[in-house]
């Protein structure tokens, strides 16, 4: 009888911890007005390059860096010529400041396949 009463006594501990956990992993990659990095991911098979994540939100202001892990050079373009790295090379990066809001698309011109989307939300007026 005591354990149930010392179990139902934290319970609803628990049970925030783990909806808290839930949410974040729910959510996606959400950076406030800081640096963020995405990483170039090349598996064996170069079909399989990726940046990761594909997917980022940021706060207008925040640099983004890719880095290019990978062997092979590769390329981060944006199809509306807002910005392009040209060749980046292993262990290479290229970085971009998004100050705009909006959904930014981008992929590789070697590797078309690849492709990711920043989406930049306005700063919180202070």
């Amino acid at each position: 009888m005591f354990v149930f009463r010392l179990r139902s006594a934290t319970w609803p501990g628990y049970m925030a911890l783990v909806l808290t956990l839930a949410i974040l992993v729910g959510l996606p990659s959400v950076v406030l007005a800081a640096d963020s990095q995405v990483t170039i991911v090349q598996p064996s098979d170069p079909m399989s390059l990726r940046y990761d994540p594909s997917s980022l939100t940021v706060t207008a202001g925040t640099t983004v860096t890719w880095v290019n892990n990978g062997s092979t050079s590769i390329t981060i373009t944006s199809p509306d010529g807002l910005f392009d790295s040209e060749s980046v090379g292993a262990g290479g990066s290229f970085s971009y400041t998004f100050d705009t809001p909006g959904t930014y698309r981008y992929f590789c011109v070697p590797y078309p396949h690849m492709k990711g989307v920043i989406t930049v939300s306005p700063r919180d007026k202070d």
